[in-house]
């Protein structure tokens, strides 16, 4: 399907403003709530900075509330524009917060393209924890020549997250070969550089199934691009639209990450092995405060899921590793082996290529698999210390690239 581009007449404000050095990014849907404080939050982050001239972008999917009349109110010159967006991911928004959030990138960087912006900060419109030092930490590597994708990783407690800690983030650093903490970070800044290859690539072609994010890292990580991390601190947010349903965000995250490595397998087949990328910003270990996990429950959705979907698995899972999970069923406490889990994770991703199953079924038949796996892991670090935790984090990331080969084996 052909891209759509934005109109000259959207784009020509932004003439008005360029050249400038950096863009600040929103992109929104509906927040109103808590727009002026992430607005408040990049203007003072701006100012901290010290740059020549600043702009700000609104990519917006069609609010009904009075989101963009507050961007135009902020301190920074705006320019505000409204992508299309899918009338179901209006209705039914994503995890992210944003229907339509490959368009709304598009359209984020043909305008910072238009303001001749040397850097591209782009934020949630929808958190409530940013700060000033988020727009420094970001920028920084990109103002200073250092690094053209900046993403960003979260002070987060060790049960937190566990989608990405436990899926998302081993499977990233194993098809790509770099060590993300949170692939999919939400926050993120972009050179001028890596805006213009981005937006001529051929690949970038691409509608449904929101793909962009891991896409773009993918992208610039393959065409050498310098890649960094900036630790933001706590990462919370306030929103009335996400999707917060389990097996929907499961099938959302880990479907994109399943339709990148279907439709550009250039750019994680050959990669072996991984390697740290710069930071920006104190890395924070796993927070281990008390938290209560209902650990039984978790553990009772795995052998229900045992009982139930063992049909749908048998045509999933290799017999080896379907004997194993099966296995796990008839312990009193699962200890659920990092190999076994990154083998499960690969048979989804299998199973998903080859159209095994209906797609989404078989996204979401993964939840009490993952919920096992995710009751395991609180019951193998309960009492552990913060070290311990990325110890076992760790474990699970190396397992993941040491089962690489499984996957690519039979992809091919």
């Amino acid at each position: 399907m052909a891209r759509r581009e934005l109109s000259e007449a959207a784009l020509a404000p932004a003439d008005t403003l360029a050249p400038v050095d950096l863009a600040i990014g929103l992109l929104t849907y509906n927040n109103a709530e808590t727009i002026d404080d992430v607005l408040a939050a990049a203007a003072a982050g701006v100012a901290a900075l010290g740059v020549g001239r600043a702009a700000l972008i609104v990519a917006d999917a069609g609010s009904s509330d009075d989101t963009r009349d507050r961007a135009g109110a902020c301190s920074l010159p705006s320019v505000i524009v409204e992508h299309e967006a899918p009338a179901g991911e209006r209705v039914a928004v994503p995890f992210h917060g944003v229907p339509g959030r490959g368009a709304a990138l598009r359209a984020a960087f043909q305008v910072a393209q238009r303001l001749r912006a040397r850097a591209l900060v782009l934020l949630e419109a929808d958190t409530i924890s940013a700060t000033p030092v988020w727009i420094e930490r970001l920028a920084g590597p990109v103002l200073q020549d250092k690094g053209d994708f900046v993403t960003a990783a979260y002070t987060r407690h060790r049960y937190e997250g566990t989608i990405s800690r436990l899926m998302l983030a081993p499977l990233v650093r194993a098809l790509y070969g770099r060590r993300l903490h949170h692939p999919v970070g939400g926050q993120q800044a972009l050179s001028a550089r890596l805006i213009e290859h981005l937006l001529i690539h051929p690949k970038w072609s691409w509608t449904g199934a929101d793909v962009s994010d891991l896409w773009i890292t993918g992208t610039a990580i393959a065409d050498g691009f310098g890649i960094w991390e900036a630790w933001l601190g706590p990462h919370q947010v306030r929103s009335q639209t996400r999707e917060t349903e389990l097996p929907a965000m499961i099938a959302q995250t880990v479907g994109a990450a399943f339709t990148v490595m279907e439709r550009h397998g250039d750019l994680w087949l050959e990669v072996r092995g991984s390697e740290p990328i710069a930071t920006i910003g104190e890395p924070a270990a796993p927070g281990v405060a008390p938290m209560t996990i209902d650990v039984e429950r978790m553990q009772d959705a795995f052998r229900q899921g045992a009982r139930d979907l063992t049909a749908i698995w048998e045509l999933i899972l290799s017999p080896e590793t379907l004997a194993e999970v099966l296995a796990l069923e008839s312990e009193g406490s699962l200890r659920f082996p990092d190999d076994l889990w990154a083998r499960v994770v690969y048979d989804f991703a299998l199973g998903h290529h080859y159209s095994v199953v209906h797609r989404d079924h078989l996204l979401r038949s993964l939840t009490p698999i993952y919920l096992g796996r995710t009751a395991a892991f609180v019951q193998a670090t309960r009492v552990a210390t913060a070290a311990a935790t990325q110890t076992a984090l760790e474990a699970v990331a190396v397992a993941f690239e040491r089962q690489k080969t499984y996957l690519v084996e039979h992809w091919r």
